[in-house]
């Protein structure tokens, strides 16, 4: 892959990206996704490919061609009008980096840990964007208004845990009657990610930075709505 970059996402609206592929059996119906190894909330790249492809195809059909889209993403799997292409980008897994939390001296904090930030920018330095705690820590500041608190890990995991996430109570009304209640998990407003993007050429990079692009369930009450920031490629250095 020619060009590579690293990218916040911010969230600006309530999160769930579901994890389809886990039974609960507590009090949560449906949780959030998290990373297999440390257990704490992310991004499937699965899920964030498909919402970058949506995207593109409803809101960047003027900045993207056809043919440009599919050589990004590939050809969609409904489409029988054309032959099996794979797309030119690779996406990663975005990790949580931060997480709001209520503050006694500010409406609230950027709670963060140096592990977090550690393990991202190690994986960033893997593929050749060098970018150390302290810059990453510059940039989250710039961009999401607030200086970042550093918590030890330990603290980090509690605050991302199920007892510590909010959980909204959903419930189906028919003629006012309640007819499937149930709880679903939350990453709030302000939580950051960090990903990463392998690709052929800049193309989606330069038409995405800046952008507000929704991310999983329940765009139609406001969930979802996300700001994607480029923060290094390879270019720059």
């Amino acid at each position: 892959m020619d060009y590579k970059s690293a990218w916040l996402i911010i969230a600006k609206a309530n999160l769930h990206v579901g994890n389809e592929n886990v039974a609960n059996y507590g009090l949560i119906d449906k949780a959030v996704q998290r990373d297999a190894i440390t257990n704490l909330p992310c991004i499937n790249s699965s899920s964030l490919k498909g919402a970058l492809n949506e995207y593109a195809t409803v809101c960047l059909s003027k900045s993207l061609t056809a043919d440009q889209r599919v050589s990004i993403f590939g050809v969609d799997k409904g489409d029988k009008n054309k032959s099996t292409q794979k797309g030119n980008t690779s996406f990663f897994d975005a990790e949580i980096l931060a997480l709001p939390r209520p503050s006694e001296t500010n409406l609230y904090e950027l709670a963060s840990c140096d592990a977090v930030l550690e393990r991202f920018c190690s994986r960033l330095n893997t593929f050749g964007l060098n970018l150390t705690v302290e810059e990453l820590k510059d940039i989250m500041a710039q961009h999401c208004g607030r200086n970042v608190s550093v918590y030890v890990a330990e603290d980090f995991h509690r605050f991302c845990d199920d007892l510590e996430l909010p959980i909204i109570a959903r419930n189906c009304l028919e003629n006012g009657e309640s007819k499937n209640l149930w709880y679903e998990q939350v990453l709030p407003r302000e939580t950051v990610f960090g990903t990463l993007m392998l690709a052929k050429n800049d193309d989606l990079a330069k038409v995405l930075d800046g952008k507000i692009v929704q991310i999983g369930a329940n765009a139609t009450i406001g969930y979802g709505f996300c700001k994607l920031v480029k923060i290094a490629n390879n270019e720059e250095e």
